[in-house]
């Protein structure tokens, strides 16, 4: 029974490997800006930068469902997040809200990935919601003035 359970996921990754590549991007590459404006308990905060978006390689599934195209993408300042496609914003201690600025397979033209602008919470639990501008600034003081985000490319795969 043992054997069992490890043969299958390497079966199943064996499966995967066999599987043809996707199709590669032509363009690999793109920086993409962005400003976000927002006032915290009477202060004017800017947040600004650009998102570095890159074609990583192939990832090859484990489960068996072939393989996928990688991504990678960062701030151009450095900055750090939770994921590279967050801005990140600390409340206190226990909450930080983090607004959802697109990955790179959205920003590099993968058909059929789409992106709306979000504030996401983390806090206390490991849980994350969203949450709506309203409650940004009836709870964390937070009022979000503007927003704008670079447009995605049209990418071809061949």
């Amino acid at each position: 029974m043992a054997a069992n359970v490890v043969f299958l996921p390497l079966g199943l990754y064996m499966v995967s490997c066999t599987q043809p590549n996707p199709p590669r991007p032509e363009i690999t590459y793109g920086e993409f800006p962005f400003r976000i404006e927002y006032e915290k308990n009477g202060e004017l905060v800017i947040v600004e930068d650009t998102i570095i978006c890159k074609f990583d390689g192939v990832n090859i599934n484990m489960g068996g469902n072939g393989k996928t195209l990688k991504w990678k993408s960062y701030f151009a300042s450095g900055r750090e997040s939770l994921r590279s496609s967050y801005a990140v914003l600390t409340v206190d201690d226990a909450n930080q809200i983090y607004f959802s600025l697109g990955g790179a397979d959205y920003y590099l033209g993968v058909e059929g990935v789409y992106f709306g602008f979000n504030a996401w919470q983390t806090g206390g639990m490991p849980s994350i919601r969203h949450i709506e501008p309203d409650e940004l600034f009836h709870t964390y003081g937070i009022k979000l003035i503007s927003y704008e985000f670079s447009q995605p490319i049209v990418n071809t795969f061949k």
